[in-house]
This record gives C-alpha cells, sequence and structure tokens, in this order.
C-alpha cells in the first residue's frame, strides 16, 4: 500500500475544529455545561459525514474519582492521631481499640484507592452528587450485509487542573509514590500493632523506637497529604484544561476520518459498519465508555466488534500501540494490535507497541500511576480494543492536565499521521 494521502482541507479542518471547541466552550470537565455543548458541537459535525448520529446521554458521579482521595487523605491522618495518642495512659483495651480503629481506617483508605483508582469501579461514587454527561456516536453503515463493527473512539472532557502538576511537574510524581508509599507502610504497620496488642503485649506501646518511627512518618506524611488533599481544586476553579492534546486531538482525528470516508468510501471494508465515538466524562474514570460499553455489549459482541482508541495525540515521532495498561491491569487485544502494527507497515509508519506510560524502566514504573484509556472498558468486557497514544513524554510535564493544554502544543502532522493509520487500519480490515 502506498502512502495514504491527506487532503489539506481535511488536514486544516482537524486543527480549526480543535479551535472551535475550545474557542467555543473552553475547558471541558466531567458533566459541565461545557462538556454538553461540546458534544453538541461534535454532534453537529458528524452529521456531515455520517449515516446516522445521536448522542446518547448518562449519569454518573463525575468528583467521586479524584474526590476519593480527600477521603483518603481523611481516613489515614486520622489513623495516625488515633496511634499517637498512645503516648497517653491507657488500659490495654483501650490501645486495643485505638490500634484497632487505626487500622480499620488505613484498610479502608486501602480499599477505596483500589477501587477507585486501580480498577475504576465505582466504589463510592453514590457519596458524590449524580449528574449527566453524553456520549455522540456517529454510525457509517456497511455498504452490505453487515458483519462488523469497528468503532474509532476518543473523548471530548477534558482533565480538572492538576495542581501538583501544574506547580510542582516532577514534584508530582514524587508527591505521589511517596503518598502511596505511606499508605502502605501505615496500613502494614498498624497491622503490626494490632496484631501485638491483641497477643496482649505492651512491649509495642512501651517502645521507645515505635514511638520515634511513627512521629517520623507522621511528620513526613502531613505535607505529602496536604499536598494530595488539594489534588485538584474545589468546585468551578478546576475547570481550568483546554485539553487540547488530551484529548480534542483524537476528536479532531475523528472529525477528520468522518470526513476523509465520506468522499472514499473505498477504504471502508464492504461488511464492516463504522462507529466514530466520542465519550463524555473518560476524566472520571472512564464513564462514558463503561457505559456504552454495558449499552451496546450485546452489540458489541454480535459483530465482534474492536475498537481503536486514541488519546493524547501530541507527537509526531512518537506513535505507540498501547498493548497494556498498568495502572488497571488491562492486557488490550492481540488482534488489534498486530493489525495496527501491519497498518503502520503498509504506510510506512514507525511504531512503538508499549505499555501505557512507555517501555523504558521509569516509564514502566510512572506507568502503575498512569491511570487508563477508553480502551480499559472494551478490553475488561473481553471486546477487542487498544488505544494509540502519540506523547513526548520529555514534554508531558510542560502541559498535562493544566491549563497550558493548548492547541500549540500539537507538533503539526501528529493528527495526520495518527488519521493514515486508522485509514490503513480498515484497509487490512478488508
Amino acid at each position: 500500500m502506498e502512502d495514504i494521502e491527506i487532503p489539506k482541507e481535511i488536514s486544516d479542518h482537524m486543527y480549526q475544529f480543535i479551535n472551535e471547541i475550545i474557542d467555543k466552550c473552553g475547558p471541558r470537565m466531567p458533566c459541565s455545561i461545557q462538556e454538553a455543548k461540546a458534544a453538541e458541537i461534535i454532534k453537529n459535525e458528524l452529521k456531515n459525514n455520517c449515516d446516522k448520529v445521536e448522542i446518547e446521554e448518562f449519569n454518573c458521579n463525575p468528583r467521586a474519582f479524584l474526590g476519593f482521595i480527600r477521603i483518603d487523605v481523611i481516613l489515614v491522618l486520622c489513623a495516625f492521631v488515633l496511634i499517637l495518642l498512645f503516648n497517653l495512659e491507657f488500659p490495654l483495651f483501650i490501645y486495643q481499640i485505638l490500634s484497632g480503629m487505626a487500622f480499620f481506617l488505613n484498610l479502608i483508605a486501602f480499599i477505596i484507592l483500589w477501587n477507585e483508582f486501580f480498577n475504576y469501579r465505582e466504589f463510592i461514587d453514590p457519596l458524590f452528587k449524580k449528574k449527566t454527561s453524553q456520549n455522540v456516536i456517529g454510525t457509517i453503515n456497511s455498504i452490505e450485509e453487515k458483519q462488523k463493527i469497528i468503532i474509532f473512539s476518543a473523548h471530548h472532557d477534558s482533565a480538572l487542573q492538576f495542581n501538583l502538576l501544574t506547580y510542582l511537574k516532577i514534584g508530582y510524581t514524587i508527591i505521589i509514590f511517596l503518598g502511596l508509599l505511606i499508605m502502605f507502610i501505615w496500613l502494614i504497620f498498624t497491622g503490626i500493632i494490632l496484631i501485638f496488642l491483641l497477643g496482649f503485649s505492651m512491649i509495642i506501646v512501651n517502645n521507645n523506637a515505635m514511638q520515634l518511627f511513627i512521629l517520623i512518618l507522621f511528620l513526613i506524611a502531613i505535607p505529602i497529604f496536604i499536598a494530595l488533599f488539594f489534588f485538584v481544586p474545589f468546585g468551578e476553579k478546576a475547570n481550568k484544561v483546554p485539553g487540547a492534546v488530551d484529548n480534542l486531538s483524537s476528536v479532531g482525528i475523528i472529525v477528520g476520518l468522518g470526513r476523509f470516508l465520506k468522499t472514499k468510501n473505498d477504504f471502508i471494508p464492504k461488511n464492516v459498519e463504522i462507529k466514530l465515538i466520542s465519550f463524555g466524562c473518560e476524566e472520571a474514570g472512564l464513564r462514558g465508555a463503561y457505559r456504552y460499553v454495558d449499552r451496546h455489549l450485546e452489540e458489541l459482541k454480535k459483530y465482534d466488534a474492536e475498537c481503536v482508541n486514541m488519546d493524547t495525540i501530541q507527537s509526531v515521532k512518537n506513535v505507540s500501540i498501547i498493548d497494556n495498561e498498568p495502572s488497571t491491569r488491562t492486557r488490550h487485544s492481540i488482534q488489534v494490535v498486530e493489525k495496527l502494527r501491519n497498518a503502520a507497515k503498509k504506510i510506512h509508519l514507525d511504531l512503538f507497541q508499549e505499555s501505557l506510560g512507555g517501555s523504558s524502566k521509569l516509564s514502566k514504573i510512572l506507568g502503575q500511576i498512569t491511570g487508563g484509556t477508553d480502551a480499559t472498558a472494551f478490553s475488561k468486557a473481553n471486546v477487542k480494543a487498544a488505544s494509540i497514544v502519540a506523547m513526548d513524554l520529555k514534554k508531558m510535564l510542560d502541559f498535562y492536565h493544566q491549563p497550558s493544554d493548548t492547541i500549540d502544543k500539537i507538533e503539526r502532522g501528529a493528527l495526520e499521521r495518527v488519521l493514515k493509520l486508522c485509514l490503513s487500519y480498515l484497509k487490512v480490515s478488508n
């Protein structure tokens, strides 16, 4: 296959469309008025190039996904206070109660973290206000009888401002890992204290070394957990991120794909229905993607659906196929990954195949806290999926989840390369 030529009109329109949404909507945090307005603009754009376009509304609790951090901070600090009360004279049973409460608080904090972040489950979501978001779904009908569905997806909401990234840059990573480490150490340590006390041993209570260790850990924890408490601003103050790279870049490609296929339907396999989807609430724990998969799972299974998700398309040279997402322990479809690799070869595009976060040792460590992409919702339901990411990690700290995520951060040519990859994917699907 020769290199696919992207018309200048389509190339220019992708970038113009990103600017249009930013100019008309501004930052679009999950379930905001601005997110809904962006969904309408995307719907109207796709109407010109799809056989059917619809908006599917859904409800979720958008502030739960990062709001759990404040709950965990309070629980862990309360556990410290309970153990620091050991400096007072109490009967044994009071020490047992205090240590039991401290361990229980730490355990609850860990369970919340495990479910909300490392599994993207809606574990404590009912504690937060329910709101409405929307997925935009454009359908291009199959030319002959439908036998398969291929989905190209993105998300139109933007992230809440990450204060630690905005003001501390690399300090963000340090604080996150220290916070996780302290939580883990403190859970184990309070468990050990409880075991000693339930064994009627007061040795651990009267041990000066133990008391000094707890005090030092507490003093280290205070600034770390205060920083985590203000991980994102309160309320509307968090809605400051234009989200050009993350993830209007991918929405631009969805729009470009629709325009291209409108005039060149020979790229469409005859028995394949194509869906161009922009999800809402990706930044609230992939809620839009999960809602879509839940609602359409029977259809997705029936037609052996494949999802090519796109996220953070910023760099020309760093186009990557994500086959593994460490945070949520998600392995994506070998079949979709292999087809993407073959599609890249057809257009002479050099690709990286790697875990989310990168392939180097440091990147793999960072990958543990990078979160997930919308492809996770499909792969967790055993629907074939993978994600395309094109991010220069060296530049990431300058704009990721910050007010500086503007269109100038997208390298010209990055969107075109990924659009060509999507078109080539359709060709190898014939």
